[in-house]
């Protein structure tokens, strides 16, 4: 039941280090001192951030999904 819970918490803080990192990588291809290869592969990285983010909310999504439907049920 511990590891539950941790699994969940770690769910938690890994969306938001990922967004955190996502800024952080926007802020500096904004600053315009990173070369090409740099910014390249900051793209890449935040492409692959995205990525995971979109997968986080669509779990939540489904989970909403999924307690409207119990909700709707059980009325």
């Amino acid at each position: 039941m511990t590891r539950s819970m941790n699994t969940n918490e770690t769910k938690s803080v890994n969306y938001q280090t990922l967004s955190a990192e996502l800024d952080e990588l926007l802020a500096k291809l904004q600053s315009n001192d990173v070369d090409v290869d740099q910014a390249v592969a900051l793209y890449e990285r935040g492409m692959a951030i995205i990525k995971q983010l979109e997968a986080h909310l669509k779990t939540a999504e489904n989970k909403v999904t999924k307690i409207k439907k119990q909700l709707g049920d059980a009325a």
